[in-house]
């Protein structure tokens, strides 16, 4: 029995076209459907014409992508805080890292999200979307990824404001935080942080099953650690740490944090945390006062309470949540091992890794690049002995450079 194929296929210039019933064509895939917006482009259900199946596309805006390059970088030069206006050599710093950007992108059409990808390629979950391609659209500058089909869509739609969602029904509550609970665990034992846990994130399949997408935020602590630099994700998500001046913090703890929100999402259709701004998000998140609307329910309160402790160092681990009499359902749920979970163990993820996955792309553009000139060369080649031809058979003068003369009109 052959061993399924994992790899990501690279496009380096998709043509974006259109079909003859004036359908949108991707590469070599036919936009059937727009399944729904994300923050960085549409989302849309699309049928390879090779194979006939079925995928989800993500379309990512190259113009979205830099701007929160930038940021990181920006973060970045400033120790992980946030840019503020009128400081010295601030102006001097961006233009240096919007040149290195520039230059990254002239060697990497994909470098936008290399770390999404480097981290994609390698995971295999049942409750993780799976990557099977990109695609590089230069001339509407767009990146399309190319993922499992979760058409019906988030698991459920929540606001930061006061508007409320449909709760859902205390099974599916229950089965699909199990579900996330489960992707997460073999995140964390893959050394990954998500960083941006939330429902958006959460895709239901045709048979109901949940799967976490979204890397775009993921990191890999360095050198096997747990401590992640600089704030990230949905602000009424983040944990409360990530709301302070902390330069680094532990990541898994985050994590859970953010799928505690999603469960009293679940639950209650609607945040624990919620302001019309940022500020008063993390001011609400800051005060860490939890209320619990509707039936009083001791378990499951508990296991809310002890996801969004505001203590990282004393928060429940995922493996206290596996054994939660609420997750147990009183001893008469069980989860798959952790064993059985974590099984699909991927290779650690380095530097290397995120710096060269693209390595076979480099390799191919100067063959590409090389056959364009080729190409150039043998038209001028076939053109100068078309016009030599022309020359003999009509007896015009030639140029210097071999091409035909056009005689004078005679006057009248």
């Amino acid at each position: 029995m052959h061993e399924e194929d994992t790899s990501v296929k690279y496009s380096v210039t998709a043509e974006v076209s259109e079909s003859n019933d004036g359908g949108m064509l991707v590469g070599d895939y036919t936009i059937l459907d727009e399944l729904g917006h994300g923050s960085f482009g549409v989302v849309y259900m699309a049928k390879s014409r090779k194979t006939g199946e079925v995928y989800a596309i993500k379309e990512y805006n190259k113009a979205n992508l830099r701007k929160r390059q930038q940021m990181g970088m920006m973060r970045g030069a400033r120790g992980g805080m946030p840019m503020r206006p009128g400081r010295g050599g601030l102006f001097a710093a961006r233009q240096m890292l919007l040149k290195q950007q520039g230059n990254e992108e002239d060697s990497d059409p994909f470098y936008l999200i290399k770390t999404e990808l480097a981290i994609s390629k390698k995971l295999k979950h049942p409750h993780i979307a799976r990557l099977y391609e990109v695609l590089n659209d230069t001339k509407h500058d767009v990146l399309y990824l190319v993922i499992d089909l979760c058409n019906k869509g988030p698991v459920q739609e929540l606001s930061s404001t006061d508007a409320k969602a449909s709760p859902l029904s205390a099974e599916d509550t229950h089965k699909y935080f199990t579900h996330a609970l489960l992707a997460l665990e073999y995140l964390h034992e893959q050394g990954i942080i998500h960083r941006d846990i939330k429902p958006d994130n959460m895709l239901l399949t045709e048979d109901n099953v949940l799967k976490l997408t979204d890397f775009g935020e993921s990191i890999m602590p360095e050198d096997g650690g747990h401590k992640v630099k600089g704030a990230s994700g949905t602000p009424a998500f983040m944990a409360p740490e990530l709301c302070q001046d902390a330069s680094e913090i532990t990541g898994e703890p985050a994590d859970i944090w953010s799928l505690g929100v999603c469960l009293y999402g679940f639950v209650y259709g609607e945040l624990p945390f919620k302001g019309s701004t940022v500020f008063d998000i993390i001011d609400s998140i800051s005060a860490g006062e939890i209320s619990y609307p509707g039936p009083y329910d001791e378990q499951l309160q508990n296991l809310l309470s002890r996801m969004m402790e505001r203590n990282p160092d004393t928060r429940i681990t995922i493996s206290e949540i596996r054994e939660h009499p609420w997750v147990t359902q009183n001893g008469t749920f069980e989860l798959p091992s952790k064993e059985i979970n974590c099984q699909h163990i991927v290779d650690t993820i380095t530097k290397e890794d995120v710096d060269n996955v693209l390595q076979p792309i480099f390799d191919i553009i100067p063959l590409i690049n090389a056959f364009a000139k080729l190409r150039i060369i043998r038209r001028r080649i076939r053109d100068k002995h078309e016009a030599e031809q022309r020359a003999k058979d009509h007896d015009l003068p030639e140029d210097s450079e071999g091409n035909t003369k056009k005689q004078k009109e005679p006057k009248e």
